[in-house]
């Protein structure tokens, strides 16, 4: 039985703020801003355990300050009776002087643990000063599963 979570960024640029050419055509989700970080992300539900087509978005308001922008994929995972949130290993980041925002596309969330099924999805951010203190998007809702 395999068990897991993957994750794949296919491509890193710098962009504005708007999302725009495939993004377009996906589902855009909440966005989320704190602490001067800002999220905002869109994709496609492929199935019952996979997000597909995610155009993630990380803006540090103040690039130029110690404060890296920092933020991760959870997914909210159902088993049966039981649910966990699981957070997905890959590592999304502005770095430090760098440019205000960084766009990542082409990235994709699954959960292939037999009769694992990823109910909802959201973004958790947070900057490198204060990595305790930590923020998320709103949940997105599955579609593809049955209420």
């Amino acid at each position: 039985m395999a068990r897991g979570v993957a994750v794949l960024a296919v491509a890193v640029s710098a962009s504005a703020t708007v999302l725009s050419g495939p993004a377009a055509a996906a589902t855009q989700f909440p966005s989320g801003s704190a602490d001067g970080i800002r999220v905002d992300w869109s994709g496609e539900w492929a199935n019952a355990n996979r997000l597909q087509d995610i155009t993630l978005q990380l803006c540090d308001a103040t690039p130029e300050d110690k404060n890296r922008a920092t933020a991760q994929l959870q997914g909210y995972v159902t088993r049966g009776g039981s649910a966990r949130v699981e957070t997905a290993p890959s590592v999304f980041q502005v770095p430090i002087g760098d440019k205000a925002c960084a766009e990542w596309r082409d990235v994709f969330l699954t959960y292939f643990e037999q009769d694992d099924r990823l109910a909802y999805a959201r973004v958790q951010f947070f900057g490198s000063q204060k990595p305790k203190e930590k923020h998320e998007t709103k949940w997105v809702r599955n579609p593809r599963l049955r209420s």
